[in-house]
This record gives structure tokens, C-alpha cells and sequence, in this order.
């Protein structure tokens, strides 16, 4: 059999021994990380399963944030997944495996929207999803007759085609937090997301019948595992959603999903989520200024509710459902204020969590593409891309002052007062649940 590394290249970071933010100290690099939801991505397991499936490949998963990473081993073939803040670690690891003689194959986001860059680096690259492009680039490997380049058309992939991915082949310390994809798209279109570069713009969902088979799946690698749909917008097709709920109930699941601030105007379906196992949902709400809202989605849907967001946020959190609001800072309309008044924001309306991140264009973006035009980028350099670490000049703040900033909102709402008042906030809320 042929040796099949399926590699997921760690994050160098902006500088040494700083993986966030180079301005950062330890303990604040400490917080973001220990905040994240940390998972193996699901594309890269699909690729474990559909090689498997040959009958020709002995397969290794190394995700390097979970894993160490043996130079030792040769393989025949290696495959990493690229995102845009591994790129340079993927590239220097591309050079390491051809000297041992390893074909090496380049994939993910950051090669579909950066083709010309990563084809300099690999034997071959995969563009857009894989479900078709990599059992035939195998085919094509096995008699030697392999392509430079290949490329899946947008939106065109059915989903449904797709296989249970393998989750057997996760590492051990992967194994409580699991993803599972049922649909592709999200309807808003951000300026500052690169998804539809992958998936184009339908919404492409999978059928229960199909989920329910991941269920079993992740049931017989470990049974208390909590489920995270990484979906970008879970809840934006209600007859999916809602399908998929009711058999996450049936199996008695736990699970966290990605949202829109719409689910909390309907206060049955979050009941309804409730009931069947959701206990967290990340929301992009983006900025608590709402003039950074206006045009930042194709339909100003953030724009539009922008009024609603603490009534909205309440209403998911008093169902026992914690609320991740996901924040940008230093978009064109900020200045000094907006960081007392995202801290304001987040400790009124108690949020059970804060993802709060940079400006970051990430290529392939719209974004991307006007702050460069603007010659606003400060570095391409791909390490510095964490979102976590200022990579433009902002409009009406100094990056110096975006640091600073940035820091006092971490500090500031992660001090033990504010976690033990939503904590207790929460599980008030739950309490008031189970009395119902």
C-alpha cells in the first residue's frame, strides 16, 4: 500500500513564540486560545475517507494543532490543507517532503483563492471542493499521469454524494469536540468572508438520512462527543434545520452551531434547540458601531437588525442557549470610543462569549481587494494573518492604538467579576428552563 499523509500545517504565528498577536502577552495569547473552539476540519476528513475507500492507501491524519508532527516518517503521498495563516508553514513543509521524495498535493481555501502562490510550492493543487477533483487526481496518481492543476467548478458538487467522513482517524485529544457539515453557503455574502470562493453562493444542504449516518459514526468513536455543525448559517433553512434537530434530540446529542442574529426572533425554533441539544451558537455580529454595518453584507441584513441585537440576543440566551458574538475591530468606522463601547456591549447583554478579532482582508475577499487598492494592506506576509494581529491601516485609529485598545477589551471582559456574571446569568436561565 501506499503511504497517505493527510497534513494540516499549524499557524507559525507573527512572530516567535507569539501565534495571535506579536503585541500580545503570554497570558492574553493564553485566553484566545483557551476560548476557541478547536476542531479538526471536516473537508480533510472526507479526503481520509474517499482515499480509504480505494483500498490503495494506508492513511495518517496530522492536524499540528493537535498533534506532533514526525519529520521522520516517508510517505508516498502528502496532502495538506491550506488556510491562509498556515500558508507559509504548508510551503516550507512542501519543500521538506520533495527532498524525501514525497509527491506533494496543496488544497483548501488559501490554494483555490491564491492558485498561482501554492502551484509554486506543490507537485499538484486541488481547486474548490474535493469530492470529485481528489478521487480523480488518485486515479491519476496511481498510473503516474497526474495533472498540474485541478479544478472543481463552482456549486456544482452534491453534497449528498459526499462520504461519512472518517472520523475513526481522529487523534484522541480530537475526539470531544466534532464537526459535522449538513449544508454549504450562507445567503449574506460579507465582504470579509472567502467562503464563496470555495462554495459559491447557493445553499446546498444534505439530507437528514445522510446526518443521521455521521451521528452513528461519531456515536462509535465516542459517545458524550459534542457536536459542533459547522455549517456557516445553521438555522437560515428552517426546514433543514429543523429536521436535523429533531434527530440530534433522537440521539441525545449536545451541540454548538454557527447563526445569524435571526434565530432569535423566533422563539420556537430556539426553544426547539433547546430541547434537542444545543447549548452554544456563534454569531457574527460584527461591530457594536453600526455605521461599520451599512454595506458590509450584499442585503445590509446586519445593518437592518443591527437595533434588535441585545432584544435578539436575550431572547436565545433566556432559552439556556449561550450566545458567542463574533466582533471586528478596527473596520473603516471606528475610532477610540469603540472599544469602552464594545466592552459596554458585551457586559450588558451578557454574552456567554466574545470572539473579538482585527480587520483581517483575507485574499479572495472583497475586502481584500479594496484595501489593497487603497494601499492600506501593511504586509503579505501570510504568518501575520491570524485576525487576531492589525495587518492594515485603519481609517480613524492608529494601529497603535487598535493594539491597545484591543487588549484593554480582552482584559477588561475577561476579568473573573464579568466570566462569573455571565456564568451565572446562564445558568439561572437554565435553571428557569428545567422549572418550566
Amino acid at each position: 500500500m501506499k503511504r497517505l499523509l493527510l497534513l494540516v500545517p499549524k499557524c507559525n504565528g507573527p512572530s516567535e513564540k507569539k501565534k495571535w498577536n506579536e503585541f500580545w502577552p503570554d497570558d492574553i495569547e493564553s485566553i484566545v486560545s483557551q476560548n476557541m473552539w478547536k476542531l479538526v476540519s471536516p473537508g480533510v476528513l472526507v479526503l481520509a475517507k474517499l482515499a480509504e475507500s480505494t483500498g490503495i492507501y494506508d492513511v495518517q491524519l496530522v492536524d499540528e494543532e493537535f498533534q506532533q508532527l514526525d519529520l521522520t516518517q516517508r510517505f508516498d503521498l502528502v496532502a495538506m490543507y491550506t488556510v491562509t495563516p498556515n500558508a507559509k508553514r504548508a510551503y516550507d513543509l512542501a519543500g521538506y517532503y520533495k527532498k524525501q521524495e514525497a509527491y506533494v498535493v496543496m488544497g483548501g481555501v488559501h490554494t483555490t483563492v491564491c492558485p498561482d502562490e501554492a502551484e509554486k510550492y506543490a507537485d499538484t493543487i486541488l481547486i474548490g471542493e474535493a469530492e470529485h477533483i481528489w478521487p480523480e487526481f488518485l486515479k491519476d496518481f496511481q498510473v503516474n499521469m497526474v495533472k498540474k492543476i485541478y479544478s472543481q467548478p463552482l456549486g456544482e458538487v452534491d453534497i449528498n454524494c459526499s462520504p461519512v467522513p472518517s472520523f475513526h482517524i481522529l487523534p484522541e485529544n480530537a475526539r470531544n469536540l466534532i464537526p459535522i457539515q449538513t449544508a454549504r453557503g450562507c445567503p449574506h455574502g460579507c465582504k470579509f468572508c472567502n467562503l464563496r470562493n470555495l462554495y459559491g453562493s447557493q445553499y446546498r444542504i444534505k439530507e437528514t438520512a445522510n446526518v443521521e449516518k455521521e451521528f452513528e459514526a461519531i456515536k462509535k468513536i465516542n459517545t458524550h462527543a459534542v457536536i459542533y455543525f459547522t455549517d456557516d448559517n445553521f438555522f437560515c433553512n428552517r426546514t433543514h434545520s429543523e429536521a436535523i434537530m429533531q434527530k440530534a434530540g433522537e440521539y441525545n446529542l449536545i451541540w454548538y452551531a454557527n447563526s445569524d442574529i435571526s434565530l432569535g426572533s423566533n422563539i420556537p425554533i430556539i426553544q426547539m434547540a433547546y430541547k434537542c441539544g444545543c447549548r452554544q451558537v456563534l454569531i457574527g455580529l460584527e461591530s457594536v458601531n453600526p455605521a461599520n454595518l451599512k454595506g458590509l453584507d450584499e442585503n445590509n441584513f446586519k445593518s437592518r437588525n443591527f437595533k434588535h441585537y441585545k432584544e435578539l440576543i436575550e431572547n436565545i440566551q433566556s432559552c439556556g442557549i449561550g450566545v458567542i458574538g463574533s466582533f471586528i475591530l478596527g473596520l473603516d468606522e471606528d475610532d477610540e470610543d469603540i472599544f469602552d463601547k464594545t466592552i459596554d456591549f458585551i457586559l450588558d447583554t451578557k454574552l456567554f462569549g466574545a470572539n473579538i478579532t482585527i480587520n483581517t482582508p483575507y485574499p479572495g475577499t472583497m475586502s481584500f481587494k479594496t484595501l489593497r487598492d487603497e494601499n492600506r494592506i501593511l504586509t503579505y506576509d501570510w504568518n501575520c494573518y491570524t485576525i487576531f494581529n492589525p495587518v492594515i491601516i485603519p481609517k480613524k485609529i492608529t494601529v497603535e492604538k487598535l493594539n491597545e485598545g484591543y487588549l484593554r477589551v480582552l482584559r477588561t471582559i475577561n476579568v473573573p467579576e464579568n466570566i462569573n456574571n455571565k456564568m451565572n446569568y446562564l445558568k439561572q436561565k437554565m435553571r428557569n428552563k428545567k422549572n418550566d
